[in-house]
């Protein structure tokens, strides 16, 4: 070969062997995150499940004896990421749901449709029987509610939109990779949490057997060796500004008055761990509602701003928060028992500690109103 020739190939040679090198290096990085996503699988399910129930509502009149019907859609989506399964030590679906239900007491109960957001942490999800436990919360619109002419007998409901929270243990067997059969125990529990009188609340437990199809397959990776990180933090503190609206009932001689309450919570807890956390606190609540109750009742102790201390348990699943305290009343009336009450919660925070939420006031199964929250976590 021509002198010239030999080194122009061995120029284009050398130049060529750069310009793979230089292409291998930009792509391996590339390459390295492509292999990572494949670790990383996001997915989508959806089911439908007809229900059958297990009680049918008979404190009514009539009473048909009757147990409800009804049918439940979802929509869940789920991710397979390492700081997913972290949150909560394992992995889970967060969606949406729709039901609808027949009481089969058109006169008296009628039907109920309603949606709302649900939690479903997995259990075994590799497996092709897995299990999963559902936490749900939404709303729902009931056709036929309390009455004092045409409905009187109703007194488990009396506002047509009223809140629904659920709980369900599923059974899912794989048929195929993207269908899978499903069974399901349902208990859901419609309440205006004593926004409006009468609320004895109604309580729907159910059964049912459907089917759910995920578009896209998931492989869950080997968790065996993975290890959860302690707190950046072990204490933390927490003040919410408290408030809702109640509705005291007409009599024969005073008119319906929807009443305010306003109120501080104030709460410090020590972190067992990312999810688990021990608080208590104190609450003072102006409670106009209580004003005119006690007023009603003629109590010759007309202090209505109420004291409590609260002690308790959070569970922290990522920026949400499910609580749960027990609160001494100690600051009340003295006649007004009882001087105990529970309190649930649900709160969102955000990066930089916004939190918002609301709480449910309770004693016993009776439920005493709703309050809305908002404040900071510290």
């Amino acid at each position: 070969m021509h002198p010239f020739g030999l080194s122009l190939a061995k120029l284009l040679t050398t130049d060529v062997l750069k310009s793979c090198l230089r292409w291998l290096l930009c792509l391996c990085p590339l390459l390295a995150n492509g292999q990572a996503d494949t670790l990383i699988q996001r997915g989508r399910l959806f089911s439908v499940t007809p229900l059958l129930g297990l009680s049918a509502p008979d404190q009514v009149v009539p009473a048909t004896g009757k147990v409800p019907l009804g049918a439940e859609f979802t929509y869940s989506w789920s991710t397979t990421s390492r700081r997913a399964w972290e949150q909560g030590h394992s992995f889970a679906n967060v969606g949406i749901y729709a039901n609808y239900i027949a009481f089969r007491n058109p006169a008296v109960l009628g039907r109920t449709g309603g949606a709302g957001l649900y939690f479903e942490p997995l259990i075994a999800p590799a497996h092709r029987v897995y299990y999963a436990v559902r936490l749900s919360a939404g709303l729902t619109y009931l056709t036929r509610v309390y009455d004092p002419v045409t409905n009187p007998t109703n007194q488990y409901v009396s506002l047509p939109v009223s809140s629904e929270i659920g709980a369900a243990f599923s059974v899912f067997y794989r048929l195929t990779d993207r269908v899978q059969l499903t069974a399901r125990g349902v208990y859901n529990h419609i309440s205006n949490a004593g926004t409006r009188q009468p609320n004895q609340g109604i309580n729907i437990p159910t059964v049912g057997l459907g089917v759910a199809y995920a578009p896209r397959p998931l492989r869950y990776p080997d968790t065996r060796t993975w290890r959860t990180p302690a707190p950046a933090h072990r204490w933390m503190a927490r003040a919410l500004l408290l408030g809702s609206v109640r509705v005291l009932p007409q009599t024969t001689t005073t008119p319906e008055m929807a009443l305010p309450m306003l109120g501080l919570n104030l709460v410090g807890g020590y972190r067992l761990s990312n999810s688990h956390v021990l608080s208590g606190g104190i609450e003072v609540t102006d409670d106009r509602y209580f004003k005119e109750q006690i007023k009603r009742w003629g109590y010759t102790d007309q202090r209505y701003v109420q004291g409590s201390i609260l002690g308790g348990y959070e569970f922290w699943l990522g920026r949400y928060a499910f609580t749960a305290h027990m609160a001494w009343n100690v600051v009340r009336p003295q006649p007004y028992k009882p001087a105990s009450y529970q309190k649930y919660g649900l709160l969102y925070r955000t990066d930089r500690g916004l939190t918002l939420g609301f709480h449910v006031k309770a004693y016993g199964e009776s439920t005493k109103g709703f309050q809305a929250a908002a404040g900071w976590t510290f």
